[in-house]
């Protein structure tokens, strides 16, 4: 029985207990308060009637009802009647209903353990319906449209969104991962899946941001989109993640008066919860075996014996390419340009997907480079333009990973693979001198710590993740992040139905 109706019944029968002693109360004292409170037990049982009950307690229901409208009122064999149907519904199981509404098949990682975890529960409905979005122009206006529907796995048994309505699912838990609504400049979902059309009295709504960042560095900066502030909660990588997003909400609060009384109205004294993300858990059990390598692939990471060469997976999001513009091109360029001579090591470059509307918007004169650049690339015997929908093929094949800022940085470290933040303002020193701790270097990654270009060189950080072995751990089964997430959307779930 779905939770949200055996709820509803357990309050009708808890408002016919508390009637049924007004009824004994005023049985043989007022005719008319007598009947006009019977009047109302028998619009509750019919009420309940139609619900989703089994064959025995409709029967019980049924013989409920019949006692009451009995001449001869017998009020112990009523209850026992009432008792008989209230244990009945509560041994019935919950079941809860679930929908995911993702919007790019390339974030669908920041769903896939949650998703597995609503899976295995056999309580559980589990819905998947993409959804739509739009491109933008300079105006705001909405453009091409995008439906990636078709990019997802059979066995993900995803739902159209033109031929199904959130409000006849009926879920009683949404997840998004949009933040935006139709505050961001580059692209919009659907304006009927906005976050505030989606809220509602007898659902809960949750944020899972589909990015996580290294907050380590000093640069890295928090905003809020505008779903933060109607989802009923909103899943936060860790403490720092939190306590930014709360102290957001507070200067809301001292300085923008129309978006007070939004706050207050959907804050419920516990909006942010820290429970990690389910991308971490792709992350920390990616293999090669699951993402085997197209052919072109192949030609370009294996050598000619079918060994695979080193290779770093170089990573550009539109942050670090808006604050640097010219000199993070140029960063790219001299990257492309070291592994351009050394044809035993192999180069992924692979961009952030919205990397080219975002010039387009806000640095159209970039555009000519960042073309050849890209040109340059795929020219290459050794480098691979990846703009795929999935980034897992290039972070399960590379050995060490180059880049500043953004999800790819933040999640790589938890790999355990040499994660190297790039300087991008100072000129590339690519040749070694040996001056640096080798076993310091592998504690650090071991911790999934980030490495730093400025504090070791770049030739020095190529040279020691050419050494690396990354130390696997074996039969070590943890509780995933998407795991916690699910338990803490059903547990939502359940206190917003009482």
């Amino acid at each position: 029985m779905r939770a949200k109706d055996k709820h509803k019944i357990l309050k009708k029968v808890d408002k016919l207990v508390e009637y049924n002693k007004t009824l004994e109360k005023f049985r043989g004292s007022s005719k008319y308060l007598f009947d006009k409170i019977l009047r109302e037990c028998n619009k509750l049982v019919d009420e309940i009637d139609i619900s989703d009950c089994s064959f025995e307690e409709h029967e019980a229901l049924g013989e409920y009802k019949k006692l009451i409208n009995s001449p001869e009122y017998d009020a112990d064999l009523i209850k026992k009647k009432l008792d008989v149907f209230f244990q009945q519904i509560q041994e019935e199981n919950e079941t809860y209903r679930i929908l995911f509404l993702p919007y790019k098949y390339s974030m669908w990682d920041s769903f896939e353990s949650i998703f597995e975890a609503a899976k295995e529960d056999e309580n559980c409905e589990v819905y998947v319906m993409p959804i739509p979005y739009y491109d933008k122009d300079q105006g705001g206006n909405f453009t091409e449209m995008h439906d990636e529907s078709g990019s997802y796995p059979d066995d993900i048994g995803s739902i159209s969104w033109q031929d199904n309505q959130v409000d006849e699912i009926d879920p009683d838990v949404i997840f998004i991962h949009n933040p935006y609504d139709g505050n961001n400049r580059v692209t919009s979902i659907h304006p009927k899946y906005y976050t505030n059309k989606l809220v509602c009295k007898d659902r809960v709504v949750i944020y899972v941001p589909y990015y996580v960042s290294y907050t380590e560095d000093k640069e890295a900066v928090v905003t809020m989109g505008g779903a933060e502030f109607y989802a009923d909660y909103v899943i936060t990588q860790s403490e720092w993640y939190k306590k930014r997003f709360e102290q957001l909400i507070d200067d809301y609060k001292r300085t923008n008066d129309e978006r007070n009384d939004l706050i207050v109205f959907y804050d419920n004294g516990n909006k942010f919860i820290v429970l990690g993300n389910p991308k971490y858990d792709k992350i920390r059990s990616l293999t090669k075996y699951e993402y085997p390598l197209r052919d072109d692939w192949k030609e370009k990471l294996l050598d000619a014996s079918g060994n695979k060469k080193f290779t770093v997976l170089l990573d550009t999001t539109f942050e670090v390419l808006t604050k640097g513009r010219g000199k993070t091109l140029k960063k790219v360029e001299e990257v492309i340009g070291f592994f351009e001579k050394q044809k035993d090591f192999a180069l992924i470059w692979r961009p952030h997907p919205l990397i080219k509307p975002t010039l387009r918007n806000m640095c159209p004169e970039l555009i000519p480079t960042y073309v050849k650049l890209v040109d340059r690339c795929k020219k290459l015997e050794n480098c691979i333009f990846d703009d795929t929908n999935d980034m897992h093929t290039a972070m399960a094949w590379s050995d060490a990973f180059m880049g500043k800022y953004g999800s790819m940085i933040e999640l790589y470290r938890v790999a355990k693979k040499p994660t190297i933040m790039l300087e991008i303002s100072e000129k590339t020193n690519f040749e070694p001198d040996g001056k640096y701790d080798e076993r310091d270097l592998q504690t650090k990654v071991s911790d999934c710590r980030v490495i730093r270009e400025k504090d070791y060189g770049l030739g020095n950080l190529i040279d020691f993740s050419m050494k690396y072995h990354k130390n696997e751990e074996k039969n070590v089964i943890k509780l995933t992040d998407g795991k916690k997430i699910y338990d803490f959307a059903i547990k939502s779930a359940k206190l917003k139905m009482k």
